[in-house]
């Protein structure tokens, strides 16, 4: 994105990213001088996990090893996929191997440390029952990110453009009205 933005020549460009896209607009506006910036049910911040989470990742782990081990990568390989398959989001069991291993190293980093340095106006738009990316992971961003204003809808999810389109629209709208209405002097 920063090679695309330098060879389009443009300056201080608008970005809106939802979910990881949102990860990647907070990347890129703690680095680059940015116009504005609209994170939408955004991801950047590491999932507070308890106990049961870790007991599930590393009892799975230890099963994989011995699998592998006892079975051979052929068949002990088959038996952890079929296993893969019942657990894990529709994402990650449709990646290929090094593509896990991306996104789990993705939404394992926590952007929290980069936010501060994001210069532009920033526009956060949730959905109050984001389950993805909870409303508290938004209440952090607004925190650290020195120019952040907070827009949540009720009864909407992850996808809170498609859930209340006409408030999203409206929102939008009003944060870039200077832009859609430019002052004349």
């Amino acid at each position: 994105m920063e090679d695309f933005i330098k060879k389009e020549g443009l300056h201080t460009p608008v970005l809106i990213g939802h979910s990881f896209g949102g990860r990647i607009a907070i990347l890129l506006s703690s680095r680059n001088e940015i116009g504005k910036i609209v994170l939408v049910d955004a991801a950047g911040i590491k999932p507070k996990r308890g106990l049961r989470y870790y007991w599930k990742v590393y009892s799975f782990k230890t099963i994989k090893k011995l699998l592998l081990l006892v079975l051979g990568n052929k068949k002990g390989g088959e038996i952890v996929e079929k296993m893969r398959g019942k657990k894990g989001s529709a994402d990650y069991r449709n990646s290929s191997p090094m593509m896990r291993a991306v996104m789990s190293k993705c939404v394992n980093e926590d952007l929290k440390h980069v936010m501060p340095d994001i210069k532009a106006s920033a526009l956060l738009i949730w959905g109050e029952n984001d389950t993805a990316t909870p409303l508290s992971d938004a209440k952090t961003m607004e925190k650290l990110i020195p120019d952040a204003g907070l827009v949540s809808f009720p009864e909407c999810g992850h996808y809170s453009f498609l859930d209340n389109p006409f408030g999203f629209r409206a929102v939008m709208k009003e944060f870039f009205k200077k832009e859609l209405h430019p002052v004349t002097e």
